[in-house]
């Protein structure tokens, strides 16, 4: 299916992939030996590592980082949906950038003896969609020597190396765009950033604490537990709408909570009232999550149709959600209107085919006249 994991979903892999993501920490920067071993690491500041062993699939690769210039490494992969959704944003960077900022993106974590053929191929059928330097690493070189000393445990993610060869930033590259307009000024701050980095590797171990006990606390069927470790989540970090979306989602779950969960999500809802795809990805699981014991279809209209009102009814995959609101509403000849321009708006391929397949089923559905 096209829709994006809903937010039960998709908050409980959070913790759950945090909490790997600890272990996988552990088992690769610690080694216990009969003498001490300095654990290999990767900050901001630090010399960037080696980017020699890298089959270059397009554009001109680079064997080693030229003074004066400035690259962005980015670790992505063909099996990862956020990386090749943010495919186009890489290369608008490019564009607006040539001439000052390489970008390469480098295919990791690629399993298989025909990694090598699947992303050349991959990278082929993305054409003009994909204009920069893009490669594959060789005998996992940018996993053990970036991704893994600098705690990265997740794609996309992207590095910044300055003129002189070091490491000036580390995130996601989805938000990299005020990073790089800084940085092309000559007001980018490495120290500060330094320290705010660090401020974030300690908030992600107490993620990955917290992750733990939820997943204890879900283990032993003791929700309202897990509601109260979210709580403390949330507590400490506000705005971090993935974990209010676990607790809302979890709330729903339960017989005990379902109804009361809607107060609290009035407050997520406005929280992210300017955030087309997080309120439709709100509303599609109020919608079809399974676990959901009370699904409040006007909550689920209000969260859709802001989304439709933010993208100027062009998103075929909100038109989707909205319509699916008013078909479990029982306006169907809202839904039919609504499915229709979806279908109107998607691409051709599998989203437009099942798309019609909806809009068969509610046609099939609705009363017949006389």
């Amino acid at each position: 299916m096209f829709k994006q994991m809903t937010p039960l979903l998709a908050g409980l892999a959070l913790f759950s992939s945090l909490a790997v993501a600890q272990e996988s920490i552990t088992e690769t920067i610690t080694v216990e030996t009969e003498e001490a071993t300095p654990v290999k690491t990767l900050t901001i500041g630090d010399k960037a590592p080696t980017i020699k062993d890298i089959t270059w699939l397009k554009g001109k690769g680079v064997e080693a980082f030229k003074p004066g210039d400035s690259y962005v490494v980015e670790c992505w992969a063909t099996w990862c949906g956020p990386c090749i959704k943010g495919i186009p944003h890489l290369t608008k960077l490019q564009k607006q950038y040539k001439g000052k900022i390489k970008i390469m993106g480098i295919a990791i974590w690629q399993e298989g003896d025909d990694r090598l053929a699947k992303v050349t191929d991959f990278v082929k059928e993305q054409g003009d969609k994909m204009d920069y330097t893009v490669g594959i690493e060789k005998d996992n070189s940018i996993a053990n020597n970036w991704m893994k000393p600098a705690g990265q445990n997740g794609i996309p993610c992207a590095y910044l190396v300055d003129k002189d060869g070091r490491i000036a930033w580390i995130g996601h590259p989805g938000s990299i765009d005020p990073v790089l307009e800084s940085y092309t000024a000559g007001s980018w701050d490495v120290a500060t950033f330094a320290v705010e980095y660090r401020k974030q590797q300690e908030n992600e171990k107490f993620m990955e604490q917290m992750s733990r006990k939820v997943q204890e606390a879900m283990a032993k069927n003791e929700p309202g537990k897990a509601i109260e470790i979210l709580d403390e989540v949330i507590a400490k970090n506000p705005d971090m709408s993935s974990v209010k979306y676990s607790k809302f989602m979890i709330m729903l779950s339960t017989d005990e909570y379902a109804r009361q969960a809607y107060t609290f999500g009035e407050e997520l809802l406005m929280d992210n009232w300017d955030n087309a795809q997080m309120l439709n990805s709100l509303s599609w699981s109020v919608l079809t999550d399974p676990p959901v014991k009370y699904r409040d279809l006007d909550f689920a209209i209000k969260a859709a149709e802001r989304a439709n009102n933010l993208t100027d009814g062009e998103d075929a995959s909100i038109l989707d959600t909205l319509a699916r609101a008013w078909f479990d509403k029982g306006d169907f000849k809202r839904a039919i209107e609504l499915q229709e321009k979806a279908i109107a708006t998607a691409p051709d391929g599998q989203m437009k085919d099942e798309l019609k397949q909806t809009l068969e089923k509610y046609v099939t559905a609705q009363p017949k006249v006389g």
